[in-house]
């Protein structure tokens, strides 16, 4: 039966926290006013109506709901059907096999010694990629070949179909085009006349298999070649001698000076909320928004593969941390749970996240002299920290998020990209798009782009942004050359933003600056505002024209950041639907910029883009390392403490040389352990199946 004719019923995607407005939670969080009512954010299919639909409602009071109402934060709380991920890609499917023939087939088992048709074993599958309403006037859902081997988006057959919708909502596909070892045909029919008549190249292909003399097939993740180190000794591990020195109570961390909540949106991933510092809220939300993947090539796959993961969920993707790679062994590993559309209810989803206090290794800071002026003494501070970290796997890609709370009073907000990469069979037009990286395929060239929002409050809700513009200072000095001649220095000048668009930022490298947010009225002992100041590793240039349809719903990503005045209707940059939906999208950060608005001493958001290009090479097999692929936000105070707050932790050793013999404080730490390190094996993880593999 054709999915087209029958209606399906209306069900439920997503279920998950609706945040409260932010006036009423500080109101809690403060002791100035009630507790907010517990509501749900839920998103609903509702293909049953006669204009399909999906809606988004806000139901509570949970955890008995008496109420339920359209999600006042969407401009248009009911999206049209077409724009949902899952859309038209069943009816794909089965229109596609609907022209598939015997024939076809025969060429297909014939040219990569399996198919997708009739298998059991060692076949072909066919991985959907739906494609932006910007694109076509109707959806196009390209399918292609891969062997369903470890792993699948590096074992590319290179046989590709292009279902394209006939009439616009309709879920009725016909075959667009197809394309075999490079070369596009019309019809199925086309391209079997040919094939019999030999006027095009023929391949031969084979199930991947293990090379002869080895051991496990290249590009598995099974260790193979020449193993180190020699002997087979373990590595170092980091363990709590005094036991751990953060406290949790439900989603509330208490680390040193540290506080924060944390939890897991289902749909946008990692959230810290209420982050204090000795009491003082520094921010009220640092939020991941949206992964977003752009790929290039020439083929329909790589062309139309650009991703908004959250279209799928980023959330619902994390869980099974592995104790030992994942995360130090002495981690507290902490589940979410999540509404699984499947079962239509909650699932627990185990290691999640996890929680840990890290030795760097690198000193926070420290000193040494040896000269009569200084004395001879030394003092240091082992930079200790607590990182929050949770792992998102995308299908091929697994992102690792990093919050990270250091004892000077700065934050970092840190992402690495591992995983398999996303290839396709290499043909020499590939040549502009990728190198060839393994037997048949294309390592496809391609830019990663996240964007976090970041709900600073300096000193309380009334916050300024400002930028402090480093340039060159030319005139004479006295002291040099008589006063005869001028001189370059490096000088700075600080400039205030007054508007949202003035506020927008496209990184230059000529023009560098430091980003300060801070409240007027708050200066210290100098004078100085207390600041806290935006820095990073991984601002990355969008190099794609404007006008480009790629960007229709990712307008963010043109933005190393832009600056907002913070308003609970514009809670987000991105949306489930944004991968579909960029004829017309749901959400779209300009047009929070549109109305310009004055953002002095304001409550203001940071919407910050990082990420990195990426050209894969042969070293991206079996799958890509993460060094070289991490992109960093700093959040570091600014003339905002009296001096480093570091000045306070017990983790400082300071040596003084008196008379011939060395003089050690250790601030009373004691070197009695009360914990001994944990008794880990690897072999242990084989009785965790329900924690690891949920």
């Amino acid at each position: 039966i054709r999915p087209a004719q029958v209606k399906e019923a209306g069900h439920v995607n997503f279920i998950e926290l609706h945040v409260p407005n932010k006036t009423d939670a500080i109101n809690f969080l403060d002791g100035k006013g009630s507790k907010p009512a517990r509501e749900a954010r839920v998103i609903i299919e509702r293909p049953d109506l006669s204009e399909p639909v999906v809606e988004e409602l806000v139901v509570g009071p949970l955890p008995d709901p008496r109420y339920h109402y359209l999600n006042p934060r969407r401009d248009r709380p009911k999206i049209p059907y077409r724009f949902h991920p899952s859309y038209g890609i069943h009816a794909a499917y089965t229109d596609l096999f609907h022209e598939l023939t015997h024939e076809l087939n025969d060429i297909i088992l014939e040219s990569y010694g399996t198919s997708f048709l009739n298998c059991t074993q060692d076949c072909l599958i066919l991985l959907p990629q739906r494609t932006s309403s910007a694109y076509s006037d109707t959806t196009l859902i390209v399918l292609t070949a891969y062997y369903r081997a470890e792993f699948t988006t590096i074992n590319s057959a290179g046989l590709i179909f292009v279902m394209k919708e006939t009439v616009k909502d309709s879920q009725q596909f016909k075959l667009h085009m197809m394309m075999y070892e490079g070369r596009v045909f019309t019809s199925i029919g086309d391209f079997i006349k040919q094939y019999r008549a030999n006027s095009i190249p023929k391949v031969r292909m084979t199930f991947p298999r293990p090379g002869a003399g080895e051991t496990s097939q290249t590009g598995t993740m099974n260790i193979r070649g020449t193993m180190f180190p020699e002997e087979p000794q373990t590595g170092p591990r980091q363990f709590d001698p005094h036991g751990k020195r953060y406290r949790l109570t439900g989603q509330h961390v208490q680390y040193l000076q540290w506080s924060f909540y944390f939890r897991m949106s289902a749909i946008s991933g990692p959230q810290v909320w209420d982050l204090r510092w000795a009491g003082q809220r520094i921010a009220y939300e640092i939020s991941l928004q949206e992964v977003a993947v752009l790929y290039a090539g020439a083929n329909p796959k790589m062309f139309y593969s650009h991703l908004s993961d959250s279209a799928f969920g980023l959330g619902n993707k994390a869980s099974g941390l592995v104790p030992g790679v994942d995360c130090p062994e002495h981690a507290t590993f902490l589940p979410q749970t999540i509404y699984k559309m499947e079962q239509n209810g909650p699932k627990i989803l185990p290691n999640a996240f996890c929680l840990f206090e890290h030795n760097t290794g690198v000193p926070l800071r420290r000193h040494k002299s040896s000269d009569r002026d200084n004395g001879r003494n030394y003092g240091g501070l082992v930079d200790r920290v607590l990182i929050l970290r949770t792992i998102i796997v995308e299908y091929n890609y697994d992102y690792i998020f990093d919050l990270i709370f250091h004892q000077n009073g700065a934050t970092e907000i840190k992402t690495y990209a591992t995983g398999y990469i996303l290839a396709q069979k290499f043909h020499s037009g590939e040549t502009p798009f990728g190198f060839r990286i393994h037997e048949n395929i294309v390592g496809s060239i391609h830019h990663h782009l996240l964007n976090y929002k970041i709900d600073l409050d300096i000193q309380g809700q009334s916050n300024r942004y400002a930028t402090l513009n480093f340039l060159t200072d030319e005139r004479p000095w006295p002291w040099y050359k008589n006063g005869e001649q001028s001189f370059h220095q490096i000088s700075f000048q600080h400039q205030v933003k007054r508007s949202e668009q003035e506020a927008v930022l496209r990184y230059n490298f000529s023009t560098p600056k430091y980003h300060i947010v801070y409240n007027e009225k708050e200066r210290n002992k100098f004078g100085n505002h207390r600041a806290y100041r935006i820095a990073t590793t991984g601002f990355t240039k969008q190099i794609l024209p404007d006008d480009s349809p790629v960007l229709n719903s990712r307008r963010w990503s043109q933005y190393q950041m832009s600056v907002s005045r913070r308003k609970d209707k514009e809670e987000s940059s991105s949306s489930i639907f944004s991968m579909f939906d960029g004829e017309n999208p749901v959400v779209d950060i300009d047009r929070y910029l549109q109305d310009n608005e004055d953002i002095i001493d304001q409550d203001l958001v940071l919407w910050v883009t990082v990420g990195f290009h990426h050209l894969p090479h042969t070293e991206d097999i079996p799958n890509t390392p993460t060094p070289g692929t991490s992109a960093t936000i700093y959040l570091l105070p600014y003339n905002y403490f009296p001096e480093c707050p570091s000045v306070g932790s017990r983790d400082a050793v300071r040596l003084d040389l008196r008379k011939s013999k060395i003089v050690v404080q250790d601030y009373g730490i004691s070197d009695k352990f009360r914990c001994s390190p944990s008794a880990f094996n690897y072999s242990d993880l084989s009785t965790q199946k329900s924690d690891l593999f949920p």
